[in-house]
């Protein structure tokens, strides 16, 4: 059977990574035989590239990163999930793969890594991935790897906007996937294709996770991406019900308080990577 290496499960999604739970919602979706596997002690160097999801198939094939083993499994599996689209349909859905991965991805960064408190919920998977360390080591590689993120956040450019900036961007992009979806069941039509795995993954890490944002409150005001969201988790995942159930009571109590306006989330990167910038100093 296929393996797949992911993080950890978290809040009802099947892994705490965006990445991870595309490659698994492709593979339940195209109803491919695989068990999910958390990494041995977290060790990413492991790994043929430092990072998840990894996917080592039946015969051995050893295949990492999202779009590539999507391409992998079109070619090995006889491409389940799009065979049945029109030349057009495909073009787009590349297409719009990649919006998912090099936009979308960086929203979903903003509302876990920017505020101190939303990193705050974050955190403690962090600290239970590396809990084959020693107690008092597990603090340093956990804000190591904050510090990793916001560093690629500022330099692939979106970490230079405003929170606002961010979140306006991100309302467009909801817009746009709403309209796509319309009144369909799945995006293109009745059945799903490979797109309605990456959309369900980007847009369940920021809706159905207990991130109080704002862009996770104007995607659950979309009625037809929130019955899509649970259309689509109620056929495949329906072994994280009470998960999700958990993640949902989590979230109504982080909605519930107060989210001020943070200085620090726009102006610590600028202090961090700008030398042109003072770096923010607390009043």
């Amino acid at each position: 059977m296929m393996t797949l290496y992911g993080y950890l499960p978290a809040w009802g999604c099947s892994d705490m990574s965006p990445f991870v739970s595309y490659t698994d919602a492709y593979l339940r979706m195209a109803k491919i035989p695989f068990k999910a596997v958390i990494l041995e002690k977290g060790d990413l160097t492991k790994t043929p590239k430092g990072k998840l999801p990894w996917i080592i198939d039946t015969d051995g094939t050893s295949v990492d990163d999202t779009q590539l083993i999507q391409y992998y499994l079109e070619e090995k599996y006889g491409d389940p999930l799009d065979n049945w689209l029109t030349k057009e349909q495909r073009g787009a859905v590349t297409l719009m793969h990649r919006m998912i991965g090099e936009c979308w991805y960086w929203i979903v960064v903003q509302t876990r890594y920017r505020r101190d408190e939303d990193f705050a919920i974050y955190d403690p998977l962090w600290v239970k991935f590396l809990s084959w360390l020693p107690e008092e080591q597990r603090r340093a590689p956990v804000e190591a790897f904050r510090d990793h993120l916001l560093t690629q956040f500022w330099w692939h450019g979106a970490g230079r906007n405003t929170e606002a900036e961010i979140e306006f961007t991100a309302r467009k992009l909801t817009d746009a996937m709403s309209d796509l979806l319309g009144d369909k069941p799945y995006l293109y039509g009745d059945r799903p294709c490979s797109l309605d795995a990456n959309v369900y993954a980007g847009l369940a890490h920021v809706a159905l996770t207990p991130f109080p944002s704002p862009i996770g409150q104007y995607v659950r005001s979309k009625p037809n991406l929130a019955a899509y969201l649970k259309r689509i988790f109620d056929k495949y995942y329906p072994d994280l019900r009470q998960d999700r159930e958990e993640a949902e009571a989590y979230l109504q109590a982080n909605l519930k308080k107060p989210r001020i306006n943070d200085a620090r989330a726009d102006h610590r990167l600028r202090g961090l990577f700008d030398p042109t910038k003072p770096k923010f100093k607390e009043s």
